[in-house]
């Protein structure tokens, strides 16, 4: 093997090494961030399940529920970009009116044959080298502009050019004035005003989305006060039966009662506790549902914690006028204010269509400063009004065919269309607050006589109790008035929670859930 084999072969042999290298760091690379990955994923089992063990209570009212559904929510998230998202489209826009600065700079070598006697030989060679800077854009009434430095050598076989090489230099302006097409503020500003539109309309989107969740939230801590109370309702009511259970064996031991009479209390008493272990189901669903709002339930510290809450349902009159609440829908709704946007949207759209049907008509004008010298030194100094470049035009041009047209009557139909979109969801609104408001004051109403009636239910199983002691009531008719009392007592909690829901979705529907809860949005 000579040493040029020798020297390839080692070549070879440090490229495989270096190529084994690489492959080995890769995978060792991903292998450990996999490892690391079930690392974490290890960590957090071991946290949940060492938090699932221990018996803890959280103690949690109606402001931290909705800070907890509101925190690291993913919808939120989500919502979240879409501003961000469409704040670059806004500068993306801008962008068009921003200046944009250019250079060139290039070397020609011509060699031809050639063409004039005046060129001095049979065959003629040139060298022309330019370097050119300048600065372009756009105004918002449509103006173009150029402004441009041009730096020329020139060198060639001419016997007959005074400066071989020559140095040129001439500061230039071009500005192009559109008079028809593309003229004025309105059009060439469309697509900003388009995106910053649509900015505001994914702001109200996220406020939409927030809304939701906070309603969500709170309807969720009100239904588990229901099953709350439900699950206490039915303990009272079984200790109820147990009571009279423990009565009637005494009776019954005496004689007073039947053993029928003593059945029907057992079985009674045996179903009550059936009627309590189904409350307890339901509470922990209630509780899990709870958690599953406020994500409560991806924390590994408090997903299995007891949450007792600090807050009671409160029966509060809330004045609800239904003109009033028609009014801040229509004022302070996102998506009523998204759409009303989103028709201005539709307008811009329209004009600027509408503008592409005009002709092109531009005025073109140009004005600049020659300078020529030996050297470039010379030419700059030569850069005067004695040596003017001054030209003024016109251009014109027709669009032939119906793609603009087509384009324009498409904007107005498609404003039409939102249009009864818009129609449309003026009276889907109407009907929803009228519902809303409806409903409110049928529950407010319903939590009056829920009250009422627990009320008399009380009274009269106490007065019933008296009759029953007295014998004058039996067994099975003091049962009925223990399962009215706890059925009345039922109706009241529920009617509460149904009214205090109801003004949960009469805010969400008037779009003012923010607003009551204290809740700003920061983008």
């Amino acid at each position: 093997m000579n040493s040029a084999q020798r020297v390839l072969s080692n070549r070879y042999i440090l490229l495989l090494f270096l190529i084994n290298l690489l492959i080995f760091t890769n995978i060792s690379y991903a292998a450990n961030k996999a490892s690391d990955e079930l690392r974490q994923t290890e960590i957090e089992k071991t946290l949940f399940i060492a938090s699932g063990v221990q018996d803890r209570i959280l103690k949690i009212g109606l402001v931290d529920c909705i800070l907890y559904s509101l925190k690291n929510n993913k919808d939120i998230l989500i919502k979240k970009i879409e501003p961000k998202l469409k704040e670059d489209d806004v500068k993306i826009a801008k962008a068009a009116f921003e200046p944009t600065l250019t250079s060139e700079f290039n070397v020609h070598d011509n060699t031809e044959i050639a063409s004039s006697l005046l060129e001095g030989a049979e065959k003629f060679n040139s060298q022309d080298t330019n370097f050119n800077v300048g600065v372009s854009g756009k105004l918002t009434t449509g103006t173009k502009y150029n402004v441009e430095f041009l730096n020329e050598r020139y060198k060639s076989d001419s016997e007959y050019q005074i400066y071989n090489p020559y140095y040129a230099a001439e500061p230039k302006i071009t500005i192009t004035q559109p008079l028809f097409r593309n003229f004025g503020v309105a059009v060439n500003t469309a697509d900003i005003m388009i995106a910053k539109n649509n900015q505001m309309v994914s702001g109200e989107n996220l406020a939409n989305t927030v809304m939701e969740i906070i309603s969500k939230a709170k309807t969720a801590y009100y239904n588990y006060i229901f099953y709350l109370e439900k699950y206490a309702i039915d303990k009272l009511s079984l200790e109820r039966a147990n009571n009279l259970l423990e009565i009637n064996k005494a009776r019954y031991a005496k004689g007073l009662i039947s053993s029928v009479d003593l059945l029907e209390t057992e079985a009674a008493a045996a179903e009550r506790e059936k009627t309590v272990l189904s409350a307890e189901a339901s509470l922990k669903k209630a509780e899990d549902d709870l958690k599953l709002v406020t994500g409560l339930v991806d924390d590994p510290e408090v997903w299995n914690a007891k949450i007792e809450l600090i807050d009671s349902p409160e029966f509060v009159q809330q004045e609800v006028d239904l003109l009033k609440s028609l009014q801040g829908a229509f004022e302070y709704r996102p998506d009523y204010k998204a759409e009303l946007i989103s028709l201005k949207n539709r307008d811009i759209k329209i004009t600027k269509e509408k503008n592409t049907l005009l002709p092109t008509v531009d005025l073109v004008g140009s004005f600049g400063l020659n300078g020529l010298g030996k050297d470039y030194q010379s030419a700059l100094g030569k850069v005067n009004s004695d040596y003017q470049d001054l030209s003024v035009g016109v251009k014109f041009s027709l669009p032939w065919g119906g793609a603009e047209r087509a384009k324009y009557d498409q904007s107005k139909l498609e404003k039409a269309q939102a249009l009864l979109t818009f129609k449309q969801l003026e009276q889907n609104i109407i009907l929803d607050v009228r519902d809303k408001v409806r409903l409110a004051k049928i529950q407010y109403r319903q939590v009056e006589v829920a009250k009422l009636s627990k009320e008399k239910e009380a009274q009269n199983y106490e007065a019933q109790k008296e009759r029953y002691s007295t014998g004058h009531v039996s067994t099975h008719d003091i049962l009925d008035y223990q399962d009215k009392l706890s059925q009345s007592e039922l109706d009241y909690i529920q009617a509460l929670i149904d009214y205090n829901i109801s003004l949960i979705n009469l805010d969400k529907s008037v779009g003012i859930t923010l607003a009551k809860n204290d809740i700003k949005i920061q983008e």
